[in-house]
This record gives C-alpha cells, sequence and structure tokens, in this order.
C-alpha cells in the first residue's frame, strides 16, 4: 500500500468558501513510510484580494503569496495540478490497493480535495495515516510535545509530518 503524504496551503478553512494555494505530495510505501520521495509540488495562482487578515498576514510573511501573484499568468490552474497528480497516482485496482493519504490533520487536506480535486480524491482511500492523532497518542503516553516550525508552506509541512511521524515511531520503539 501507498501512502500519499500530502499538505495543502489554503485561503482559509472552508474548502466551499476557500481555495487552493500550494499542494505538495510526496510518496512513500506502507512498510517504509518515513522513506518518502517527492511526487509533486505546485504553486496555484491567486491575485491575493479577498483574503482575511491572518492568511494574508501569514502568506505574506511566508512567501506565498508573492509566488501566488507571481504565477497569475502562469497557467497552472487547480485543474492542471489535479491532472499531474492523475497522471503519477494511477487508479487502484481495488479499494484495498488505494493510496492512504498521510500529514498532519490531514483530514482538512482531503476536504479540500474533495472539493477541488475530486477526480483524484476518488483515487485515494478513506482511511488516514494522522501524524496529528499519533502525535496526540504519544503525547498522552508521557512523549513531551515536539515543536511546531508553523512555516505553512507545503513542502516544509510535508517535511515536518515525516520528521514528526519518526520521531513518536522512535519513541514508542524505545519505550519498547
Amino acid at each position: 500500500m501507498k501512502l500519499l503524504w500530502l499538505d495543502l496551503e489554503t485561503t482559509g478553512l472552508d474548502p466551499r468558501e476557500c481555495k487552493i494555494l500550494e499542494v505538495a505530495v510526496m510518496r512513500a510505501d506502507i512498510s517504509e513510510p518515513f522513506a518518502a520521495e517527492p511526487l509533486c509540488h505546485a504553486v496555484i495562482p491567486h491575485d491575493g484580494t479577498n483574503l482575511s487578515p491572518f492568511i494574508l498576514d501569514m502568506h505574506t510573511k511566508n512567501g506565498l503569496l508573492a509566488e501566488c501573484i507571481a504565477f497569475a499568468q502562469n497557467p497552472m490552474r487547480i485543474e492542471e495540478a489535479e491532472a499531474v497528480l492523475l497522471d503519477l497516482v494511477p487508479e487502484a485496482e481495488s479499494r484495498l490497493e488505494m493510496p492512504v493519504l498521510a500529514g498532519s490533520s490531514i483530514h482538512f487536506d482531503h476536504e479540500f480535495l474533495k472539493v477541488h480535486m475530486p477526480s483524484f480524491e476518488k483515487r485515494l482511500s478513506h482511511r488516514h495515516y494522522d501524524v496529528s492523532a499519533v502525535k496526540l497518542f504519544c503525547e498522552s503516553i508521557g512523549m513531551p510535545k515536539l515543536p511546531k516550525a508553523e512555516a505553512h508552506r507545503a513542502q516544509a509541512d510535508v517535511l515536518e509530518s515525516i520528521n514528526h511521524a519518526q520521531r513518536c515511531a522512535d519513541w514508542v520503539h524505545f519505550l519498547g
């Protein structure tokens, strides 16, 4: 079974009202979940209008908004990003072989995929490899809280999720 480590940066929290600004995907096998290889990264054009002050501040500070505006002349739209992912992630033969989304609070990203990349989302399992839940479990049995970088950039956040999952696994193995 394949894991698709994924992170989206968006214009807000509601997938019906908000847009995807950036997507990053890495692929790994469930038997080696932390040995992920880059699969796709896309910045989606956006003119920077109609953003909440919080989102405007966050994505101005991290440079994403400037990239989205710079790409506004670029023909890459969300539909083209979805087409790239459809080419890279083949349709599974059975439900048991469908790739599982992995990441921190990955249910959030999955909801955006349902709205904005529905053909790609149909190729994914309903199951999640949720690092936030793993961290919460580990913290509940004594692991120190892992610091978050709060980069709010898709590639950096995917790498941080993989790192945190690895650290949780190492900590649990240390207990055994």
